[in-house]
């Protein structure tokens, strides 16, 4: 949340928004606690520089203020060359200028027909965060579940992912990795390559007793039924 006088601007992820300081500047920004990092930019303008660079613009700018706008595909874009600009250092002034003057034009100007309705820009970005838990969990399904860490990878907070999980798949993550290990599991005894033993520790358990009770729980059968069936 940014607050300056009497304004006040609360921003969510991958949104951005107009906000007018009043002449004694910004006066605080705190942060809801989070096991994740946030991560924004602040482009600072004073009116001077966009009535001389921008008088169109800066009348438009009135009707925006406050107003949250999620990122378009080509705003998204914004944050890295804001973050690493590719221009030496003395040319980051009119760097910073020409890209602050750009996303606002864009902010300001975009078609609103072709603007993505704020709660579907959220439900389509909480798809993906369950999509990437699930797609990452299965490509290291013999590691150790650590929910900070993928939390962290995927950019949300640990228990915000653990609860979309839940509530768009019906099964918690430790549930998914079960799942996906015994899924392997039965791949690989069915090969009849390896033993029991050795199946449970390619998979991820350390213990042969979890292993088997994972492996009920999943198909109803022990792994020794399985191999007699297979």
């Amino acid at each position: 949340m940014i607050l300056a006088g009497s304004s006040r601007l609360t921003l969510v992820p991958r949104t951005l928004a107009i906000f007018h300081a009043p002449s004694e500047g910004l006066a605080t920004a705190t942060r809801f606690e989070s096991t994740v990092p946030h991560e924004w930019a602040l482009l600072s303008l004073t009116g001077e520089a966009v009535d001389q660079s921008f008088p169109s613009l800066a009348n438009d700018l009135r009707h925006g203020i406050g107003q949250l706008k999620p990122w378009s595909d080509r705003e998204e874009l914004f944050y890295q060359d804001i973050k690493d600009p590719p221009v030496p250092t003395d040319g980051l002034k009119h760097w910073y200028l020409a890209k602050s003057l750009e996303i606002l034009s864009l902010h300001q100007h975009r078609n609103a027909a072709q603007a993505p309705l704020f709660c579907n820009t959220i439900k389509h970005k909480s798809h993906r965060y369950v999509q990437e838990a699930l797609m990452r969990i299965r490509a290291r399904y013999s590691e150790p579940l650590d929910l900070h860490e993928l939390a962290e990878e995927i950019g949300c907070a640990p228990h915000y992912l653990s609860r979309l999980v839940k509530k768009n798949t019906g099964k918690t993550l430790s549930l998914h990795l079960r799942a996906i290990r015994i899924e392997r599991a039965q791949q690989i005894l069915a090969s009849q390559k390896k033993n029991i033993t050795e199946t449970a520790y390619d998979v991820g358990y350390q213990s042969i007793s979890h292993f088997s009770k994972a492996f009920g729980q999943e198909t109803g059968l022990t792994p020794s039924e399985f191999l007699k069936n297979s």
